[in-house]
């Protein structure tokens, strides 16, 4: 019974077209980029459709440091959005693109000793499990014997 009326009640709020207000739409599309909900959870939870989230996803998503705004038909036709520029690159000194490939550099060597060390200790392992399995675990070069 009591089953019963949570379902006619969820059915009675999905059925009624609720009006969310703009902080409570950027309040569940900040739990979805936050990654704590889900888009069905969040769809569940506040009984709205996919599409009126997905659509709020790409309204108040953020962009960079800024926040796009809730535009209605209207007013795009009124005051229509300016094509983004082209951004341009910003040019670098050649001391800045120095300590920059010095950086990359020094990164990638410490890397490279990571794989090395990661790739012998595998061998070590290797070489150990044929010796106490008494197995051959390497393939042998050459032709098929």
């Amino acid at each position: 019974m009591v089953e019963q009326v949570d379902l006619e009640f969820q059915k009675l709020l999905l059925s009624r077209k609720r009006h969310l207000t703009e902080e409570k739409k950027r309040q569940i599309v900040t739990d979805y980029l936050s990654r704590s909900c889900t888009v069905e959870q969040l769809c569940k939870r506040y009984g709205v459709s996919r599409s009126a989230l997905y659509k709020w996803i790409s309204n108040f998503a953020t962009v960079g440091h800024c926040q796009r705004k809730v535009r209605t038909a209207a007013r795009c036709k009124q005051n229509p959005l300016p094509m983004a520029k082209k951004q341009q690159k910003t040019t670098e000194t050649e001391a800045e693109e120095l300590a920059r490939l010095r950086e990359e550099n020094k990164r990638l060597s410490e890397a490279l000793k990571m794989a090395e060390w990661m790739n012998h200790a595998k061998d070590v392992m290797i070489d150990e499990a044929e010796k106490t399995f008494n197995i051959p675990i390497r393939k042998k070069s050459g032709a098929k014997q």
